[in-house]
């Protein structure tokens, strides 16, 4: 049938009408030279640095980040990097910050949690929402590591359903706040000086609400204040030298202007906040990924097996060269999406979620394989390949499951086809826009465009409003999403770059950007695939026999 041709705001949002419109992605948003040039030398001085200070397999062992390391980081001017300069920082965009994420975890996946809890969490509450006198007050603090930040939003009830957070805040006749409630996995909590806390407070237009239905706040607490217990680190599998605690507020009072954007918003906070958190955890995912590999590069070429190089054998090639495509790739749809941050586009929730769920999935599998091409070997510890595989697992849960945010995109994706009377879509991108070394597989990918607009318009023929309901053919339709923006980024990418590029250079990067965006191109069909000949009911009644 014909896909439903309805605009949308986002790349994201119009993959799922089937479009797939030239602004949101062509030309390819590079930075500026100057922006270049600044987080390139950021980029440059940050390895140098890490890998003269960083010790990561000692962080491991020791479960903690040495003070020295966290005192550099401020030192260094990286915990301010995207504060503005009036207020002490360096006021760079999402793509130097992302540099400097994927900097620091090449290094160390357990040390770049300490910037990601801090600049990416933390802070952008008050730098989002914040009023112009909080800015002055807790930018400078930020910027310079005098306060450390933490995000405590999570309790042991509310994970994935950030609704069911029960932390109360009770208005004062004076105008402050008594906060009481027990925060859980709370990143950078051992060492922070201030918590960005989210709470209950009552609705002055509905006072009788029960918790449960009261709207969430956000407040900043200073972790000195009577009342503020932060409970020993926990035991955790990977990322150990990284600080997580459980915290607990028991009546803790807050002045009034410690209430962090407007009251009962702070749902709103939560979510802006970790739309640019999510975007700076793929950064980091780029890291470890290309740190995992040139280890995986270095031991096929060392280790020797029937007499020659395993890097010989096809199925290692195989493995060696999907690394090198993911790595493309998920360059390409991080940088995208910091490109249209950093141009002022404020709908990039779909964009984020997207680049979270690829590059923390592709990490995960990339990292086995690097293992895996180590052979016995990578399960020892004298070797990082099982640190990493360690480290690589929390992504998938970090700031939002890969599996909610599936649902969270396909919701979001779907409500333009909800509409009556939504515009006609942007000028679309045809196979004519990329460079002509590409066209077969950017046909392919447009024509892999339209048919998810063409499956998303049936479910909704054929579903309706039960499609919210059904998380498997919800998670189908993301997953495709998820495919075709990284497709559709490696070739606007690859086009860019393609300009100043000849020779081998540039038969090489075609070659990596096509195998990159057919990688993609499968993982798109496969997802359609399922949406016609599912197995949910043989499986629901697998878990209910077993349940």
């Amino acid at each position: 049938m014909t896909s439903t041709t309805a605009g949308a705001s986002g790349l994201v949002r119009a993959l799922f009408l089937g479009s797939a419109p030239k602004a949101a992605f062509l030309p390819f948003p590079e930075p500026d030279a100057e922006t270049r040039e600044t987080a390139d030398e950021i980029f440059a001085m940050v390895s140098a640095w890490a890998a003269e200070t960083i010790d990561p397999a000692a962080i491991d062992r020791a479960a903690e980040i040495p003070v020295e390391v966290r005192d550099g980081l401020a030192e260094l001017g990286l915990l301010g990097l995207i504060v503005p300069e009036e207020f002490g920082g360096a006021g760079m965009g999402q793509f130097a910050y992302s540099r400097l994420m994927e900097a620091v975890a090449h290094r160390c996946a357990s040390t770049v949690t300490v910037i990601g809890g801090h600049m990416g969490l933390a802070m952008k509450p008050v730098l989002l929402f914040g009023t112009d006198e909080q800015k002055a007050h807790w930018l400078p603090q930020f910027a310079s590591g005098e306060r450390l930040g933490s995000f405590a939003l999570t309790e042991a009830g509310a994970g994935s359903d950030a609704g069911g957070l029960r932390t109360s805040a009770e208005e004062l006749p004076d105008g402050s706040w008594k906060l009481s409630g027990t925060k859980v996995m709370i990143t950078n909590a051992g060492y922070a000086g201030v918590f960005a806390v989210f709470a209950r407070t009552p609705d002055p237009e509905q006072p009788d609400l029960p918790l449960a239905e009261r709207p969430i706040s956000c407040f900043y607490v200073p972790a000195e204040l009577p009342g503020v217990t932060v409970a020993p680190e926990e035991d955790k599998m990977g990322l150990k030298g990284s600080s997580t605690c459980e915290v607990a507020f028991d009546e803790v009072v807050v002045p009034a202007d410690h209430l962090i954007g407007p009251r009962g918003k702070g749902f709103k906070v939560a979510l802006n906040t970790l739309n640019t958190g999510r975007h700076g955890l793929a950064a980091c995912c780029i890291g470890q990924a290309k740190l995992a590999a040139e280890l995986a590069y270095k031991q096929a070429g060392e280790r020797v097996q029937f007499g020659r190089p395993i890097a010989e054998f096809g199925l290692i090639r195989e493995m060696l060269a999907g690394m090198t495509a993911d790595i493309y790739a998920m360059e390409a749809g991080t940088h995208l999406a910091a490109g249209l941050m950093d141009r002022g586009e404020t709908d990039y929730l779909l964009e984020s979620a997207a680049c979270k769920i690829f590059a923390t999935e592709r990490l995960w599998t990339l990292a086995n394989d690097s293992l895996q091409v180590a052979g016995g070997w990578g399960f020892m510890k004298e070797f990082p390949f099982e640190r990493i595989v360690r480290d690589a697992r929390i992504n998938l849960i970090f700031e939002g499951t890969n599996q909610i945010l599936r649902t969270l995109m396909a919701g979001q994706g779907l409500k333009p086809l909800l509409q009556a009377g939504a515009p006609e879509p942007e000028e679309r991108a045809t196979v004519a826009d990329f460079d002509a070394r590409l066209a077969a597989v950017a046909g392919q990918v447009l024509e892999q465009v339209e048919a998810l607009g063409s499956a998303t318009a049936e479910l909704l023929e054929t579903k309706g409003k039960g499609l919210f309901f059904d998380q498997p053919a919800q998670a189908r339709i993301s997953e495709a999403s998820v495919a075709l923006y990284t497709a559709l980024a490696v070739l606007s990418r690859a086009t860019s770059q393609l300009t100043e590029l000849d020779g081998q250079a540039a038969e090489a990067r075609v070659e990596v950007a096509t195998l990159a965006a057919r990688r993609r191109l499968r993982a798109a069909r496969a997802s359609l695939a399922l949406l016609v000949d599912p197995d949910s009911d043989l499986e629901g009644r697998i878990v209910e026999r077993a349940y």
